[in-house]
């Protein structure tokens, strides 16, 4: 009965985990999941102090893992565990019985624990560490990504440090630019960006 009961454990729990990546679910690891920041605290925003003050990439610099014991991943994984180890343990070991428990119960927390804090870690370091400040992005120098139309608005794209960022962007003088053009970042109003071509101020 036993053995039924690892199979049964070891085949749900996988197929659970094997959906949930396939469906994007894999990611519900622990910590905090969302990295967008609403603005400084003393409600300086922007590059004049009318928009944001630090945009973070992510912050999973800040953020401390937990292990999420309602998590159906790790409900799935501690599933899936128990009935593999349950397996080795009766059918590789030899140890029968209630005693194949003892082995299966301790190594399946242990793998839960190490696949949760893995995934959390490949999520978290996927999104980033650092920060950048808004006001570190004037006079940045920057690449149109989609055309900016005479008086509208188009996208470009700017390397603050190691970190690029991408926004909404007008040309100052409402003048129209191509994509793929240089140009220089000169201020934010809300969450456009007034850009300028390279080499004009």
């Amino acid at each position: 009965m036993l053995t039924l009961a690892y199979i049964a454990l070891a085949v749900i729990g996988c197929g659970y985990v094997l959906f949930a990546s396939f469906m994007g679910h894999a990611t519900d690891a622990g910590g905090d999941a969302h990295g967008h920041d609403a603005g400084d605290a003393g409600g300086h925003y922007g590059l004049d102090g009318s928009g944001h003050g630090l945009v973070k990439a992510s912050d999973a610099a800040g953020v401390a893992f937990h292990f999420p014991f309602f998590s159906p991943l790790a409900l799935s994984t501690l599933g899936a565990s128990v009935g593999a180890y349950g397996l080795i343990s009766q059918f590789a070991l030899g140890v029968e019985g209630e005693k194949s428990l003892l082995i299966a119960v301790p190594a399946a927390l242990a793998t839960a624990y190490v696949v949760t804090y893995a995934s959390w870690r490949l999520v978290h370091s996927s999104r980033g560490t650092s920060a950048i400040r808004l006001q570190d992005l004037a006079g940045a120098q920057a690449e149109v990504i989609t055309p900016i139309p005479a008086g509208g608005l188009g996208e470009v794209a700017a390397m603050v440090g190691s970190q690029r960022f991408t926004a909404p962007a007008r040309e100052a003088e409402g003048r129209e630019v191509a994509r793929g053009a240089a140009v220089k970042v000169l201020r934010m109003v809300g969450t456009t960006l007034v850009v300028t071509t390279a080499g004009r101020e």
